[in-house]
């Protein structure tokens, strides 16, 4: 097994929290455990990997890297692992595809949809919507009455004057049915997502999640607002157990070495409101004086070396022994089915 760590071809590799800074990937490769070769992701195309290489690599908030990122994975998973999946890989940057994910795997525990038309979207006011992109607490909005979904609907899902005016030449112009297609073609879409309103939230926590190791950043809501992202108003304090235990269930889930995920909790329990799972800000590490790690099921809390190389390699290493104890293991249990079935 190698590992192939890949970062951009100008040697970048995020994410330290600013565009303008690198990960230092010759520390992170140094402290890996096993056989690793820094490349580029113009490289990838032409590896002939084995089964049991491992690709590590980077993804980026530049939207055209990114797309260019989801095409050349998509061969790449066919040919080794990929660190992130490629699960991850849609859903950074896209609100609408974590919505589909977490759907998929049976987390996060508020009612959501994804949807183009925004016609199609059904929950009950009171709601939050959400543009598929967008960091902190850009683009999402409180919906709280129908004035408010009509705002949304003509700041987003109109069309320009110029195809309103082609729109009624059509009418004129076609039978009734083509004319019903082509204005359903012209309607206005985007892609949004819906989710349930959590009311009288005083705060959520952003937790870090790098190998075993929890960081924690309790972020207090602005009065007027609802929203805790970018309020600036933040502090470092040890989450109750509950919400650490929420996350640790929803990251056994996602399979991924690293996550950051926003948790709000309310009187009906824990609640994800976002994650991601790579290029995500590192500030919470960078910053808390405690990590946290469950022993025995408790939760204890360690001084934080606020290193991010050296999370970040830890993870890798925690994440690749995991996988292959599980690996083993799997093929312990057929290898004793089969013997089993032998005797039968």
């Amino acid at each position: 097994m190698k590992v192939y760590i890949a970062t951009l071809p100008n040697g970048f590799f995020g994410s330290t929290g600013q565009s303008w800074q690198s990960l230092n990937i010759d520390k992170v490769s140094s402290l890996l455990n096993f056989d690793s070769e820094i490349i580029t992701i113009n490289d990838l195309m032409h590896i002939d990997f084995d089964k049991t290489d491992i690709v590590f690599y980077t993804s980026s908030d530049e939207e055209n890297i990114r797309l260019y990122l989801r095409d050349v994975m998509y061969f790449i998973n066919k040919k080794c692992r990929i660190i992130p999946s490629y699960d991850i890989l849609m859903s950074h940057e896209n609100k609408g595809f974590q919505e589909l994910y977490r759907t998929e795997l049976g987390f996060g525990d508020l009612k959501g949809n994804y949807f183009f038309d925004i016609d199609d979207c059904n929950l009950p006011l009171p709601k939050v919507l959400k543009t598929v992109s967008g960091a902190g607490s850009s683009g999402v909005f409180l919906v709280k009455k129908e004035k408010d979904l009509l705002d949304i609907k003509k700041k987003y899902f109109d069309v320009s004057s110029r195809r309103k005016v082609i729109k009624f030449q059509r009418k004129i112009k076609l039978q009734a049915e083509e004319f019903s297609i082509y204005n359903y073609r012209h309607k206005g879409f985007n892609r949004f997502v819906e989710q349930d309103f959590i009311p009288n939230l005083a705060n959520d926590f952003k937790i870090l999640i790098f190998g075993d190791r929890y960081y924690s950043l309790k972020r207090k809501i602005k009065e007027g607002d609802f929203r805790a992202s970018g309020s600036g108003l933040f502090e470092h304090v040890k989450p109750p157990k509950e919400t650490l235990d929420y996350a640790k269930s929803i990251f056994d889930k996602i399979s991924n070495p690293y996550a950051s995920l926003d948790i709000a909790q309310s009187s009906d329990g824990c609640h994800l409101i976002e994650f991601q799972g790579t290029n995500f800000s590192p500030g919470t590490l960078l910053k808390a004086p405690y990590r946290y790690v469950c022993i025995n099921g408790k939760w204890v809390k360690e001084k934080n070396n606020q290193d991010l190389e050296e999370n970040f390699a830890y993870a890798l290493n925690f994440f690749i022994k995991s996988n292959e104890s599980i690996s083993l293991q799997n093929i312990l249990n057929m290898k004793f089915k089969n013997e089993s079935l032998k005797v039968l």
